[in-house]
């Protein structure tokens, strides 16, 4: 393989302006004093009050077990289960006490395919993921 003065001088320059590339990073946006975040953009206390939730195995086999953790006290979570084209085809209420132990749900009258679970807060969606049964 030949290397060329061109590509000498490329990898020179970019590892001369490689530092400068490492020092620019990200600065979320400044809100003044007494003012509200922007809409979309969550704040840290935000992020750090939004359930997270999982559910295992995937690729699953008919049950699974439901995870979930950092949920609020007096707030109202539901498991919205939908096919691959939107439909909902089922919907669990649920305990956040008994999910951060685990939670098993019984699938194994679905037919096979790609679902999306949503967890819901007060009837808003908080996350949606995938799930793949193979039944």
């Amino acid at each position: 393989m030949k290397f060329t003065p061109r590509f000498f001088t490329f990898l020179f320059l970019l590892l001369w302006q490689l530092p400068l590339l490492a020092a620019v990073g990200y600065a979320p946006p400044v809100v003044p004093s007494g003012q509200a975040p922007a809409a979309g953009v969550p704040t840290l206390a935000a992020r750090m009050l939004t359930p997270t939730f999982s559910l295992a195995p995937n690729p699953a086999h008919g049950l699974v077990t439901l995870s979930m953790s950092q949920f609020a006290v007096g707030t109202e979570y539901r498991l919205r289960l939908s096919n691959i084209i939107g439909r909902e085809v089922r919907t669990v209420a649920l305990r956040p006490e008994a999910a951060d132990r685990g939670m098993a749900l019984n699938l194994a009258d679905l037919p096979s395919g790609m679902y999306f679970y949503s967890l819901l807060q007060n009837d808003k969606v908080v996350s949606t993921k995938r799930l793949v049964l193979q039944n």
